[in-house]
């Protein structure tokens, strides 16, 4: 019986961006075995009343609650895409979650692993990284739009959606579950970027283990061509690198904190200071899939005169918007005082005074491929 239900939720709940892997949605992975420890008895983020199974008492298991569709459930019914089970898929879980009331669950428990915490649904803030990883095999692709016109500009620049823009392409592998490759390339400069983030510890739920840690490494490369320059200068390079720590807090506020340091910021000085900064992210997930973001990175040490896209770096970075979650894709809009995107710009600061409500548009898009 169990491996029947296993199946179901193999075939139906347990897919890219869904219920799977070590950043599974709700921190509820249904994978294999694993979906007994992270089900029977377990309270559900959206319902914390209610366990998620309970044993003995399918018709008050909040996961069979979302499955079936009840009223009284919080957001959408499960699975969120594709065919809803049948009803014969239905009564296999039920007679399931019947036959738990005869079973010691503690010790049917004993072995599975802990439900990992969920701190943030995208893999920046703005852009910030998060802990978040993906999956053994898969791969991530991000674009990421700023518009250069400031919002306050008004009708005039269409409220700082006419004109010119800033366009950052990414494309990541992920060689195991705590690893992830990242190439990216940005308009500005023609900046390429290399990253490589490796995650520490995850966040589970209890004690066990409280926050997420890890820890990322840049490269970016100038590659625009100015007055013959070569494009394999030493200025060309920089290296950067962020120590990321979040945690979930109560299943709906995440927050974040990565210091960082950038060395040789801008490719036209020479022997400039190394560049520190702390990043600070977080976020609340007000409704179902929906939340509100907000990050600050101020510049601790090294600041140097620095621009980006054509303007003047003279404060701290800034950023905040609203973000929606469906599976393994994720859509932000968002506001920012920084023009540049890739590590070593918004790590220099943005140009725009948010003291003066001066702030541009943007947004990102992640998405998660298997191939």
């Amino acid at each position: 019986m169990q491996e029947q239900v296993a199946s179901i939720f193999a075939q139906s709940c347990a897919q890219v961006g869904c219920h799977t892997g070590s950043d599974a949605q709700m921190g509820m992975s249904l994978e294999g075995e694993t979906f007994i420890g992270h089900t029977v008895s377990e309270p559900s983020r959206e319902r914390p009343e209610l366990d998620l199974i309970d044993p003995g008492n399918p018709e008050g298991s909040y996961l069979l609650m979302k499955v079936r569709g009840n009223e009284d459930i919080v957001g959408a019914p499960m699975p969120f895409s594709g065919n809803r089970l049948s009803e014969q898929e239905i009564e296999a879980i039920e007679n399931w979650v019947n036959a738990l009331a005869d079973v010691d669950v503690e010790a049917l428990k004993q072995g599975t692993p802990a439900k990992s915490a969920h701190p943030f649904d995208g893999w920046k803030v703005v852009n910030v990284p998060t802990t978040r990883m993906v999956d053994r095999g898969l791969w991530l692709f991000l674009i990421s739009h700023r518009f250069e016109p400031e919002i306050a500009r008004g009708y005039e620049a269409f409220f700082g959606l006419d004109g010119s823009s800033i366009i950052f392409l990414n494309l990541g592998f992920a060689p195991t579950d705590d690893l992830l490759f990242i190439l990216g390339r940005s308009n500005e400069s023609d900046n390429v970027e290399l990253q490589a983030k490796y995650r520490f510890v995850q966040q589970t739920s209890g004690p066990a283990m409280p926050v997420s840690l890890a820890a990322q490494a840049t490269v970016n490369w100038i590659t625009e061509r100015a007055s013959g320059e070569d494009r394999l200068r030493s200025e060309a390079f920089k290296f950067g690198g962020q120590l990321i720590a979040s945690r979930d807090v109560g299943g709906k506020v995440g927050l974040l904190v990565a210091p960082g340091i950038l060395m040789n910021q801008s490719e036209s000085l020479n022997g400039e200071d190394v560049l520190i900064t702390l990043g600070l992210g977080a976020r609340w997930r007000f409704h179902q899939n929906l939340s509100l973001l907000a990050e600050w990175v101020p510049i601790l040490k090294g600041y140097e005169r620095t621009t980006t896209f054509g303007n003047l770096n003279r404060f701290d970075s800034w950023g905040g918007g609203f973000e929606i979650a469906v599976g393994g894709h994720v859509f932000q809009i968002v506001v920012t005082n920084s023009a540049g995107m890739t590590t070593d710009q918004y790590m220099r600061g943005g140009d725009l005074d948010v003291t003066e409500r001066d702030m541009r548009l943007g947004f990102n898009i992640f998405r998660l491929l298997q191939f």
